[in-house]
């Protein structure tokens, strides 16, 4: 059990921030906590409580303002990305059992997809749902290489892809998204024609700067199959990570120790810095009408006054 912080740890908005991005003048970057050992895949539960994964502690931790910082779930099954589906139910990928999992209502987890055709998944990283229900999410080999974020074990589906499953249909879908290579966060733009990806290839070896550290928008067609892939942006903090994008078409794409937010046209808004690099980040509006996004990385959750609401 942790105690809950009080919220004093406070940082201005670094210099690198640009006056078009949406954020409020005054805003400042809150530290909600920072006792977790990796802070990854936030998503805000029906009441406003956030959960985020602590993948090296195999934990899921949660925080609200009333009862602070609790263990959520452990063990996690070394989770990363988490949503929330139209039924209001947690669905997360999970490093652990290569698979996408649900929290069905009785309290059990319920594994949704673990196979592509008869060979098991990488290791599931982030996940977005569609308005249809179908879930999208990318499959790099991180959480099967790295010992601290997996059980390990053998990649066997011949690469790093990206998925769209119907868990109406049980239908699983690669998609067609040649030009990333590591796909790692996926987001939808508002109208969810469009489909982000980031492309994490460079982290497989940091010293070759000829490896893919880019983000790649994607058209949806009417038969959601993806086409007309281009590159969006390239990163040069850090390792692209996670992506959000706002209700106004804003992308916003964490790198290092920062989150480079771009307009839908690719126009760079500007960039904000952390005090630890930062991994992913969730839009959301507190009871009292605020409207935050809540930013995961290295050990602690973030809290940052801003603008614009989520996308979707």
């Amino acid at each position: 059990m942790f105690k809950q912080l009080v919220m004093s740890m406070v940082y201005a908005v670094s210099l690198h921030t640009f006056a078009a991005l949406p954020i409020p003048k005054d805003a400042k970057i809150e530290v909600i906590t920072d006792q977790a050992k990796w802070s990854e895949g936030p998503a805000i539960l029906q009441g406003g409580t956030i959960i985020w994964s602590d993948i090296e502690n195999n934990r899921v931790l949660q925080w609200n303002d009333q009862t602070g910082v609790k263990t959520w779930l452990f063990p996690a099954q070394f989770h990363n990305g988490h949503a929330i589906d139209h039924q209001g139910r947690v669905v997360a990928a999970s490093h652990g059992k290569r698979a996408i999992e649900r929290l069905e209502a009785d309290g059990t987890w319920n594994i949704l997809v673990d196979l592509y055709g008869d060979k098991k998944l990488n290791s599931p990283n982030d996940l977005i749902i569609d308005r249809d229900g179908d879930i999208w999410f990318t499959d790099p080999t991180f959480g099967i290489q790295k010992d601290n974020e997996g059980y390990g074990g053998n990649a066997v589906v011949g690469g790093e892809f990206s998925y769209r499953f119907s868990p109406k249909s049980k239908q699983l879908i690669r998609l067609n998204t040649p030009e990333v290579k590591t796909p790692n966060g996926i987001a939808f733009s508002p109208n969810q024609k469009k489909l982000y990806l980031t492309d994490s290839q460079i982290a497989h070896d940091q010293n070759n700067k000829q490896l893919n550290h880019h983000v790649f928008v994607y058209d949806i067609d009417d038969n959601k199959q993806t086409q007309h892939g281009r590159m969006f942006a390239r990163i040069d903090t850090g390792i692209p990570d996670g992506l959000a994008v706002d209700d106004k078409g804003n992308i916003w794409v964490t790198g290092g120790e920062y989150i480079h937010v771009f307009t839908e046209a690719g126009k760079l808004l500007g960039q904000l810095k952390f005090p630890t690099p930062v991994a992913n980040m969730v839009f959301t509006t507190l009871k009292n009408g605020s409207k935050v996004v809540y930013i995961t990385g290295g050990t602690s959750l973030y809290r940052l006054a801003v603008d614009v609401s989520a996308a979707n």
